[in-house]
């Protein structure tokens, strides 16, 4: 099967921010969701044995996809979005937006994964209809309301500012599984489920706690600089709360204009101020031109970036200013597939059905949460509702993509404690910890192995009431006048 894509606006570039953190389990609860109990297997898999139908594997995981039954008795339309032979589904991002190209990854890599797909037999025999949709960022709502009007899910959506089609999305009944969910309308959402979950009331410090044992002068002055949009606001204010609780001071927090032109003043106050740490929440095009400044002032603090970041266009177009910057990633990094089978079957899959598309970060969310959605659907069986979706993905409580993400648990919005501390240098990534020579007890742990996994490194938030901040299908309605 070849499949059939619809594309609503231009693709190309990168992302703004859609930073993903964990939540706080006990060490007993964190242990047995990252242990494999009770965990994806859950959900039935294709094949027997864990041996996918088609003989197809993502790493650990058998791929889902397959041609189904001969017998074709049992498959009816079942569902808006859902015939006999067709899935429809629909993935927003904001390519044609304010920043031009934004999350173009994320359209490559579900392009490439449902062409996978069809070709493997689609969900239980049923063709996936792809519409990808330019939400354009300020126009996520209409892009949401497109797609209620015949996709059966949303898979593998991002969007700057996803809040505003949350209330539509909810009135309408339509189940989302994001690359990432943004804003908190979104990450606590009734029908919206998470294969890299983020909730916003808590943060993981790990990375942190492990830069400060590392560069201990982190702790002393840190800058946090962001894009003075509310989405990189909310990022930066919670990671300034989160890490004052292990030790970090931040006498800098300040905005800067979207497309910031001058970033001269704000390079001095840090240098007046001492900053020893800096981050910024913003695009990697915003800290290109706020690094050659630091630079060219002779300003060299401690720089950690979150995941977003972590694009072969960042270091190659920032040059040696960004070499020693660190990038914190839960994903397995692209330059070492050769260690990791579901990696190489990502790139594999990218070089066949999109060649030229994006190998991003937020693209590879995108292509875990594809898979958890496909997962799900064909555990359903013929009789794929909305409802036996939802009933299926509530299932799902250890996913981590066959070894493409670190583990989390999906069904219960919580993320993952694990994390892969990257460095920026000579025009790419290097993995700074843990390496497999020099820190082979947290390398080789029976979590997530290659990651470094403490017990339950994420801290509680209380600035803001975030948890209250989800949104239920009741209230949307209420909202929309449903």
């Amino acid at each position: 099967m070849k499949s059939r894509l619809v594309l609503v606006g231009a693709l190309c570039g990168a992302a703004l921010v859609a930073s993903a953190c964990g939540t706080r389990l006990d060490d007993r609860e964190f242990r047995r969701v990252n242990s494999g109990v009770g965990g994806a297997g859950e959900a039935a898999a294709p094949g027997a044995d864990g041996e996918s139908a088609t003989g197809e594997m993502v790493g650990t995981l058998p791929m889902p996809c397959n041609p189904g039954p001969d017998d074709r008795s049992a498959f009816t339309d079942t569902d808006q979005g859902v015939t006999a032979d067709t899935v429809k589904i629909a993935t927003i991002a904001d390519p044609g937006g304010p920043k031009p190209g934004l999350n173009q990854g994320v359209f490559d890599s579900m392009e490439a994964l449902i062409g996978w797909c069809n070709d493997l037999g689609g969900i239980n025999g049923r063709e996936v209809e792809l519409e990808l949709i330019d939400g354009k960022i300020l126009n996520y709502n209409e892009a949401v309301v497109q797609a209620c009007s015949s996709a059966f899910a949303m898979v593998g959506s991002l969007g700057v500012l996803d809040n505003l089609g949350t209330a539509s999305q909810l009135a309408c009944g339509l189940p989302s599984t994001p690359a990432a969910a943004v804003n908190p309308e979104q990450t606590g959402a009734d029908l919206t489920y998470q294969s890299l979950p983020n909730p916003p009331w808590t943060f993981k410090v790990s990375p942190g706690e492990w830069l400060a044992q590392e560069r201990p002068e982190v702790v002393d002055a840190g800058a946090a600089i962001y894009t003075d949009l509310p989405t990189t606001q909310m990022q930066a204010e919670r990671q300034v709360e989160a890490y004052e609780q292990i030790g970090y001071d931040f006498p800098v927090v300040s905005p800067s204009d979207l497309n910031e032109q001058n970033w001269g003043p704000i390079v001095t106050e840090m240098k007046n101020k001492g900053v020893t740490y800096m981050t910024l929440s913003a695009s990697f095009e915003e800290m290109i031109p706020l690094a050659k400044e630091m630079d060219r002032q002779d300003f060299h603090p401690v720089v950690e970036l979150e995941t977003n970041y972590y694009n072969d266009k960042f270091p190659e177009q920032a040059g040696g200013v960004a070499d020693g910057f660190y990038i914190r990633a839960q994903t397995w990094p692209f330059e070492e597939a050769a260690d990791n089978a579901a990696m190489a079957k990502y790139l594999e899959v990218m070089e066949t059905y999109k060649p030229d598309g994006v190998r991003e970060y937020l693209g590879l969310q995108a292509f875990s949460a594809g898979l958890y959605f496909l997962q799900a659907a064909n555990a359903a069986g013929p009789d794929l509702t909305r409802a036996s979706l939802i009933a299926e993905l509530e299932k799902i409580d250890r996913w981590d993509a066959g070894g493409l993400q670190a583990p989390t648990a999906p069904s219960k919005n919580q993320g993952t404690s694990c994390f892969i501390m990257l460095k920026v240098e000579d025009g790419g990534y290097v993995r700074e910890y843990p390496k497999p020579d020099e820190d082979a007890d947290v390398y080789n742990n029976d979590i997530a192995p290659g990651y470094a996994c403490p017990d339950s490194k994420q801290v509680e938030l209380t600035g803001d009431d975030y948890r209250s901040m989800g949104m239920t299908v009741e209230q949307a309605k209420q909202q929309v006048g449903g």
